[in-house]
């Protein structure tokens, strides 16, 4: 009886069957399962030249604020395929351009500045401007917005102070030192929310309970220039 040799178009492996008709195109059950199965995703997100024209036409003109998305659902595609598609054809996504900073938004981050992108996104909608997460952070990179901001993390405080974190957490957690959250997302196993802590309410704190500190332990330049006001 004749044999037949051939290759199995999943694993590659070299077979020999004693069978009369064709050669099988899978070695194993388990092969032609996996066979078929990549059949069918073959043939169920088939790609048509009047569909390759409208995610061309999307990617090559305006990819962001949710087109992408819309087309998907139009065309009856999952998303991710449009986009493997679009990466395949080396397509890459283009968004509208940002308009300029205004000198009143410049102004308004810089008065947010303390706070994390997110909440000065809210606040900034707020007041009627309409600015990405990314375009407020790479606007607080640019500029000198957080390094112009007269306060301070807690941890800093207790740096400067020469004590712990814990120090200052207990300090605010009774009153004695008012602080405000800036509104991070951070987890409680992180430590949660951030504080900030402005000059003013350090001098309030360091006059009112002087005998907590150790000033052999303070930094003393920060010390005077924040008693002094920053003159």
């Amino acid at each position: 009886m004749p044999t037949f040799e051939f290759i199995c178009e999943v694993c590659g492996r070299f077979k020999k069957t004693w069978r009369k008709d064709d050669p099988p195109r899978f070695c194993s059950n388990a092969c032609k399962i996996e066979g078929a199965r990549g059949e069918s995703h073959k043939t169920k997100w088939k790609i048509t030249d009047e569909m390759h024209a409208r995610i061309e036409k999307v990617y090559k003109t305006d990819s962001g604020n949710g087109q992408v998305a819309a087309l998907a659902k139009a065309l009856k595609l999952p998303r991710w395929k449009i986009t493997r598609y679009a990466q395949g054809n080396g397509w890459v996504p283009r968004g509208k351009k940002s308009p300029p900073w205004t000198e009143e938004e410049e102004l308004c981050l810089q008065r947010l500045a303390r706070y994390s992108p997110g909440v000065i996104q809210r606040k900034m909608k707020e007041r009627g401007y309409d600015r990405t997460i990314n375009a407020i952070v790479l606007k607080l990179n640019r500029t000198s917005a957080r390094q112009n901001i007269e306060g301070h993390s807690s941890r800093d405080v207790a740096r400067c102070l020469g004590v712990d974190d814990h120090f200052v957490a207990r300090a605010i957690r009774t009153g004695k030192l008012r602080a405000t959250r800036r509104g991070t997302d951070r987890s409680e196993r992180q430590g949660g929310d951030q504080w900030y802590i402005l000059n003013g309410a350090i001098r309030e704190y360091i006059v009112e309970n002087i005998n907590e500190i150790d000033i052999r332990k303070v930094d003393k330049h920060w010390f005077v220039d924040l008693l002094a006001g920053g003159v």
